[in-house]
């Protein structure tokens, strides 16, 4: 592969070394760049700051190797980009990623990153304060200095104190005990795009120690739409961006609305049709069991297929017939080795069904995955909010594949 010599020394080595830029990107923009940060930069004694570094060298890893994905053409047609899935009916329909104007903007904030680690170093910090993030505990927390220097409450003791709900407590327990099986092991592949793995088996400390939240476990009026078992089989963690290590407000007085991470969920679930306002994009990293054990819905906003119901100056309700007669051959296989990368435009409703019959192990198998949002910044167009869909004859519980789904999307603004 077509790798520049020092990137790949800085990416194994952990150094801070410039690195080759993607022929769309501007030089200028990008060397000696200024950056704004979050919050006040943090200070550390000398013995903490040892771990602080070690975190902060595997985001530089993990940043690194996502950009040069991003931007791969080896693998399709595209120039200076990877190809994406993003709609998967009329039997899937897929573009250049960086075709995308909200995907050039963050592949530069990370190579203003990368090319200025010291600068951008002041915005970074191990969040350990922070106490709405947790540590997945187990062997992943136990083989990290890093996890076991921050200490943070550990998702056992989140699902024993924080969920009421007894369910999705025992299904919470169940995804923490077997955390590490999940993100570890040979199950766990790169897609071909990427010049190294990040995955945990490479970056222990980052993925032990990022800070994870399992959104969707405590109670909220949102989860009558939820099932249990994503309740307690999902989670998430944030590296880059306004709620994780890295955060940055703007570069060169340009908002920065990357938001960089990685995703966990349970085989045998279905993550509901769901829909927001940001940008988003999956990047598959597992190897299935089975041929068709991952698979993803994704309907843009704009389809004849979808029809709306009512609407008003912020929202417009929609309706699509998840049930219709071949609606099975909406939702496409995908995983590290076949159409890895997802990008969902905003308002995208979009699923995930992970089948997990054909697993020797299921209780140890999730579908883990690289995620980005792309525009954060932009609060106009309700930051953060996942909406999930409902069903259409029985407002307010979950959407099931066999029905009519019913959905609400943000009128975006400008």
């Amino acid at each position: 592969m077509k790798y520049n010599v020092l990137l790949m020394a800085m990416l194994l080595s952990g150094s801070c070394v410039a690195n080759e830029l993607p022929s769309f990107l501007d030089a200028n923009d990008i060397n000696n760049a200024e950056f704004s940060c979050l919050e006040a930069e943090q200070t550390y004694s000398k013995n903490d700051q040892k771990y602080v570094d070690i975190l902060w060298n595997e985001t530089l890893q993990y940043l690194q190797s996502y950009a040069v994905a991003l931007t791969n053409s080896e693998n399709g047609p595209c120039l200076n980009s990877d190809e994406a899935m993003y709609d998967s009916t009329d039997g899937g329909k897929n573009m250049c990623i960086m075709d995308r104007r909200d995907m050039k903007l963050l592949v530069k904030n990370i190579y203003q990153v990368i090319n200025n680690p010291d600068k951008a170093k002041k915005c970074f910090g191990a969040r350990e304060n922070v106490d709405w993030i947790y540590s997945p505990g187990g062997k992943l927390a136990q083989n990290s200095p890093v996890a076991k220097w921050l200490k943070r409450t550990t998702f056992d003791s989140f699902f024993d104190t924080k969920v009421t709900n007894k369910d999705v407590r025992k299904l919470g327990k169940e995804f923490t005990k077997h955390f590490t099986e999940m993100v570890t092991g040979n199950e766990v592949k790169m897609p071909s795009a990427f010049p190294t793995d990040i995955s945990a088996n490479t970056l222990p400390n980052l993925w032990a120690a990022a800070g994870w939240y399992p959104m969707y476990a405590e109670e909220s009026k949102r989860n009558d739409k939820n099932y249990n078992n994503i309740r307690g089989g999902y989670a998430y963690a944030e590296i880059f961006g306004h709620w994780g290590l890295l955060r940055i407000d703007a570069i060169n007085d340009e908002k920065v609305g990357a938001e960089v991470g990685m995703t966990v969920q349970s085989v045998n679930t279905l993550y509901p049709y769901h829909n927001h306002a940001i940008s988003e994009i999956y990047y598959n990293m597992r190897v299935p069991a089975c041929a068709n054990e991952f698979k993803s819905f994704a309907i843009r906003e704009d389809s004849p297929l979808i029809q709306t119901v009512k609407e008003d100056d912020k929202v417009r309700q929609v309706q699509f017939d998840a049930g219709q007669h071949n609606g099975h051959t909406m939702w496409l296989s995908s995983s590290a080795d076949r159409d890895p990368l997802m990008y969902f435009h905003q308002n995208t409703i979009h699923a995930f069904d992970v089948d997990g019959s054909c697993e020797a192990k299921p209780e140890e198998r999730a579908i883990v995955s690289v995620w980005a949002r792309s525009n954060a910044h932009d609060k106009r167009n309700d930051y953060g909010t996942t909406l999930l869909c409902e069903s259409a004859k029985n407002p307010g519980t979950p959407a099931h594949k066999d029905e009519v789904i019913q959905c609400d999307l943000t009128k975006m603004k400008w």
